[in-house]
């Protein structure tokens, strides 16, 4: 959260000629009601169910760039379903940092409630996962369109992507 996903990712689809796709948008539109709604009436594990039937929606969204909601990859084996669909990018901050900008967006229900202390905890559990990703991008102080030329010089050396 507050890495950046979003912004960058349609930054990075406008770049690349692509379409833009965000996985927690899909859940929305099937489920009718926002994510924060998802979490309160259905609890977090019924929105991990949706998130697991989202990753097989994305196969059909060969060449498209997708921003996850940053839960998604932090199960068994969802890494490795997110990496044959194409190249995985983590978008790694300052913790705190990534803190203060998900705050300031809100409505983050995974936010609400826990201490810094606990968002600490859970960055730290996500990170095992995160680290499967075939590019890591440090997002600290930069801001987005300096992100996107670093992931774009990333594709390029690890891709020979032309962009």
């Amino acid at each position: 959260m507050g890495a950046g996903k979003s912004v960058c990712g349609r930054l990075l689809a406008r770049r690349l000629g692509r379409c833009f796709v965000e996985t927690d948008d899909i859940i929305v539109a099937s489920e009718g009601r926002s994510i924060p709604e998802i979490f309160r009436e259905a609890g977090e594990p019924r929105f991990r169910q949706l998130e697991a039937d989202t990753i097989e929606s994305l196969r059909l969204k060969s060449g498209e760039v997708i921003a996850t909601g940053g839960g998604m990859p932090c199960r068994d084996g969802r890494m490795e379903l997110l990496r044959e669909l194409g190249t995985v990018v983590w978008l790694d901050g300052d913790v705190r940092e990534l803190h203060a900008r998900a705050s300031r967006i809100g409505n983050r229900p995974m936010l609400e409630g826990r201490s810094m202390a606990e968002i600490e905890e859970l960055y730290r559990a996500r990170q095992p996962y995160y680290r499967r990703a075939h590019i890591v991008i440090d997002t600290t102080g930069i801001g987005a369109d300096q992100v996107v030329g670093r992931i774009l010089s990333a594709l390029r050396e690890a891709h020979a992507v032309r962009a």
